[in-house]
Formats: structure tokens, C-alpha cells, sequence
């Protein structure tokens, strides 16, 4: 039995040894074996988000603004109120330049559909909110400026805003004997409430808007911020292949020109249907 056990042995290290051999020179490897894909290059105007990038948005929060007739804006995360206006002024942050890509990203791919949205922990003790089709609209046609929205003219270019919902909402709109268009105190009543309602609207975006990890195209931080909406259905490829062959046409040349047609661009990759 121990000569088996040392022949066995000597035959293994032989076979060992042979196949050091082969692996070394490149025999016995299979010709069928694929070769390995190259990497794709990325595509113009993508940014990578990741899944950290998407739990770190996720911990932003709405908060309504005071100025005007008040509206709500996104504020990134570990920033104050105050902090991110001090940023919107002209201040520099890694912060922030972290969120316009995140954020422009969420408006542009995400999804986000109207139903039944629970806080944990809670917003403005809110433990749920139920998202309805006429938020999500008004959520889309809001003047958006640097992820806040317009405090004077949150909806169109009425001061009067409550007309402005009403025609994004479909609701009749008449005049009065002077011209001046009216929606009756009722209608301005709900249209009050349902703008006090955007702000958990927007919570709850910021919770549950769907996006997976991936590469995204998005213009660059100073369009996004300007163009930048968020459009509750991912951007269709068209838009998106339209604004890359504005981005390689304008070549990388700085000037107004160049500026003015990406500008226009973004505007149509963030145009609503």
C-alpha cells in the first residue's frame, strides 16, 4: 500500500509539472474561448451615477422657500437652507457641484409616478403622502432655476399663479368685465392647497423617484442648472442622441456661440410632450 501511495504521488507531481508547462507556453488552452469585449468609450455628455451617488440624493430634502408667494427647492445634502443660498450667490462648494450632476441626472432618467408614498422617518410630520396625477404635472410645469422654484411666478408668467395651475391643469378659466382672467374663489382656494402640496410632492421625489446605477447623459452644471426640470419619466433616446450631435458639433471651442447652442439643446432635452 505505501508503494501505490508514493507512485500515485509521483504520477500527480508529473502531471503537475506537464501542465505548469503547457499553461507556460500557451498550449492546451482552448481556441474556442471567447475573447474578452473591449470597453465601450463612454458617450458624449455622460456622467457615471452610482449607487452611492444615489442614496447621497436621496438624503437631500425639500424646503419651501419664504420669498414671494413661497415655493419649495431641493436642498443637497448636509447643506442648511442658508448654505445652499449662499452657493446659488456665487459660493463654491464640491457639494454642490456633486448634486447638479446627481440631480440633472434624477430630473432627466428618473421615473416617478403618482400613488401612495410613506415617510421614515417622517416630513413635516408627514407619515404619508398620496401623490396624485395633478401634482406630478404641476411638478413638471413649475419654473425651475437651480433646483428651486420661482417664488414669484411658480407656474408660468402670471403673478396671479393660481390662473397659471389652472391652465396647466385643464381647469376653465373665464374673464372678468375689466379682462382680467378669474377661476372663481373655489378653484383659487384648491389651487392654493394643491401648491402648499408640491412641497411633499417633491419629498417624496426625492425618496422614491426610480433610478438605477448606470451612466447618464446630462449637460454640464451651468445649463442644468437653468434647463434642469424634473420630467417624472425617463427622457426618450431620441432627445437624448439629439442633444449628443449638438454636443459634438459645437466641438470644444468656449464661446457665446457655443454656449447659445447648447443652451437650446438642453432646452429641447427638457422640454415636456
Amino acid at each position: 500500500m505505501r508503494w501505490f501511495h508514493r507512485r500515485d504521488a509521483l504520477v500527480l507531481s508529473a502531471a503537475c509539472a506537464a501542465t505548469a508547462l503547457l499553461a507556460a507556453s500557451g498550449c492546451g488552452q482552448s481556441q474556442d474561448a471567447p475573447a474578452s469585449a473591449p470597453t465601450a468609450p463612454p458617450q458624449p455628455g455622460s456622467i457615471e451615477i452610482t449607487q452611492a451617488d444615489i442614496d447621497w440624493f436621496r438624503r437631500s430634502h425639500a424646503e419651501w422657500v419664504g420669498c414671494e408667494s413661497g415655493a419649495p427647492a431641493i436642498v443637497p445634502p448636509d447643506m442648511t437652507l442658508e448654505q445652499f443660498g449662499d452657493v446659488l450667490d456665487g459660493g463654491n462648494s464640491p457639494v454642490f457641484d456633486r448634486f447638479v450632476n446627481v440631480a440633472a441626472a434624477f430630473f432627466l432618467h428618473a421615473s416617478f409616478v403618482a400613488g401612495h408614498y410613506a415617510f421614515q422617518p417622517p416630513f413635516e410630520k408627514r407619515a404619508a403622502f398620496d401623490v396624485t396625477e395633478e401634482h406630478i404635472r404641476l411638478l413638471q410645469h413649475a419654473n425651475w432655476s437651480s433646483f428651486v422654484i420661482d417664488c414669484k411666478r411658480p407656474y408660468g408668467d402670471f403673478t396671479h399663479f393660481e390662473i397659471d395651475m389652472a391652465d396647466i391643469l385643464g381647469l376653465p378659466i373665464t374673464k372678468d368685465a375689466k379682462g382680467y382672467a378669474q377661476i372663481g374663489k373655489e378653484a383659487e382656494k384648491r389651487m392654493n392647497a394643491l401648491h402648499a402640496d408640491v412641497l411633499p410632492t417633491l419629498q417624496a421625489y426625492i425618496r422614491f423617484a426610480r433610478l438605477s446605477p448606470g451612466r447618464y447623459v446630462v449637460p454640464g452644471r451651468g445649463i442644468a442648472q437653468t434647463r434642469g426640470r424634473p420630467l417624472c419619466r425617463p427622457v426618450s433616446a431620441t432627445r437624448v442622441a439629439m442633444y449628443q450631435r449638438a454636443l459634438q458639433a459645437a466641438g470644444p471651442r468656449s464661446d457665446s456661440r457655443r454656449v447659445a447652442a447648447l443652451d437650446e439643446a438642453a432646452a429641447a432635452l427638457f422640454a415636456l410632450d
